[in-house]
């Protein structure tokens, strides 16, 4: 049995129907330089939904609440865990995006684009999850 650990993910959308994809920095351990969404563990006393709003303010200072979410998405990373990712739909207003140290870059792509991107593995699956695929 692997260890898991538990991920929220942030799918933030615009009015426009486009999705935010961040470049992750090269010097994170996991996925260094892989396209991805917010995302960030879950705290000991918070729940996935309470995780996903504090990672979307660390990360890019949004303030959002959740539309919509989806079923747990299960990655197995071949380093010997496995991922339980809870991806949350977040829709917001056109806006700056500010990136902290995690994250290099930024884009905002049509949901089917995804797999355009060299991406962490199955970040497609988080927006089927959320039904933008």
């Amino acid at each position: 049995m692997h260890p898991t650990r538990e991920i929220a993910a942030a799918v933030v959308q615009r009015p426009d129907g486009k999705v935010l994809l961040l470049r992750r920095a090269d010097t994170r351990r996991s996925y260094p330089g892989k396209w991805c969404f917010v995302t960030g563990y879950i705290g000991e006393h918070e729940t996935p939904r309470e995780a996903a709003i504090r990672e979307l303010y660390e990360e890019l200072g949004i303030i959002a609440v959740p539309v919509g979410e989806g079923p747990v998405v299960v990655v197995e990373t071949g380093e010997g865990e496995a991922l339980r990712i809870y991806p949350y739909l977040f829709r917001v207003e056109d806006q700056p995006v500010r990136l902290d140290e995690e994250h290099v870059d930024y884009t905002w792509i049509e949901p089917h684009e995804v797999t355009d991107y060299d991406i962490v593995p199955q970040l497609d699956d988080d927006l089927r999850a959320v039904g933008l695929l």
